[in-house]
């Protein structure tokens, strides 16, 4: 087992909390009623002699010595080869999370200690990802609230002193940074909704390629301002779900699609239904991805440093994915370093 914690202190404190002496009791109680009924049943139907009944009473005691001693080895045994496990868990008490325990020639109980060791692997997992959620919710909050506090302050510092085109480029970064925070707290809650949804409610029938194009032209201001080309081929097709998140969905992934295209290049999205599938493709000719990115695209939080320039959280797609998954479909990524990259959602007809 690895972790910081002290093995033989922690497994005698903990041996002493488990008691087996009753077992004991009950061995004795067994040899003396097996004893009693074999010498009654050998009385009624063997002949038993009254000399031989005593001498197997006097072989009691050594019975129950015998039986005693075997409990007590196998109770040793069991204890010998949980002790680890319980030091594991005397350790994950403790905080320290850092704990594997090794399984060595102890089949009957490698279940249960890879269950402990994926309970203790998903509760650093968790403990970390609350960190990074706290680092990161932290850092994305103070910079647009220093942004708008800085511009805030020196516009009311200056007064009329200052020019009205500065002044409005000025008030405008304040407006995209309150925007940008807003943006910013409604996907951390609607984040914490869709990991708290097992199902989905709410669902009914409509016509999801038109969802879709809609969502597109909402985005259109963004693609003007970057000259972003959008090519949209999409079949009509129904869809039995919630239209309301499912438009968080394409919102997202439009958004990452325009976030990291350059200026001047293209979106293209298409739509089929296929094999009693819903196929949606988003593709863009932006700055693609590596392999290491594609691993870690979907995991909160992430941002990869070759795209630690691009403005953004790393909400968005975790939001899409979970949703997707929920409605029993998957997200496909097809991506290279400079060709783009390729989000397929197959969602079930």
């Amino acid at each position: 087992m690895t972790g910081q914690n002290a093995p033989g202190q922690s497994t005698r404190k903990t041996f002493r909390l488990i008691k087996f002496r009753w077992l004991f009791f009950i061995d004795t109680i067994i040899v003396i009623a097996a004893t009693m009924i074999y010498g009654l049943l050998a009385f009624l139907f063997l002949g038993l002699t009254q000399e031989t009944a005593i001498s197997m009473v006097a072989v009691l005691p050594l019975m129950a010595l015998v039986t005693g001693f075997c409990t007590w080895l196998i109770l040793h045994i069991m204890r010998s080869r949980m002790g680890a496990l319980l030091d594991g868990i005397q350790a994950v008490a403790e905080g320290n999370l850092d704990v594997h325990v090794e399984c060595r020639n102890e089949e009957e109980y490698k279940p249960i200690f890879d269950g402990f060791n994926k309970m203790t692997a998903e509760l650093k997992k968790t403990k970390e990802e609350m960190e990074s959620f706290i680092n990161s919710f932290s850092h994305e909050f103070k910079t647009p609230i220093s942004s708008i506090a800085g511009f805030a302050q020196y516009l009311a510092e200056t007064g009329e002193g200052i020019e009205d085109e500065e002044r409005m480029q000025y008030l405008k970064i304040i407006e995209d940074e309150s925007l940008r925070l807003a943006a910013l707290a409604q996907n951390a809650l609607l984040l914490s909704k869709v990991e708290a949804c097992e199902i989905i409610s709410g669902k009914e029938d409509y016509d999801i390629s038109e969802q879709v194009k809609k969502c597109v032209i909402l985005l259109l201001p963004r693609m003007e301002k970057k000259s972003i080309t959008p090519d949209v081929d999409i079949e009509d097709m129904s869809y039995l779900g919630n239209a309301e998140l499912m438009e968080h969905v394409w919102i997202n992934l439009l958004n990452n699609a325009v976030k990291f295209t350059p200026s001047g290049g293209e979106i293209r999205v298409r739509g089929r239904k296929a094999d009693g599938s819903i196929f949606l493709e988003f593709t863009d000719t932006g700055i693609g991805m590596d392999e290491e990115t594609i691993k870690h695209v979907f995991e909160k939080y992430y941002q990869h440093d070759s795209v630690s320039a691009v403005q953004g959280n790393g909400i968005g797609l975790a939001i899409a994915h979970r949703i997707v998954t929920l409605c029993g479909g998957k997200i496909l990524v097809e991506s290279a370093p400079g060709k783009g990259s390729t989000f397929t959602v197959i969602l079930p007809a």
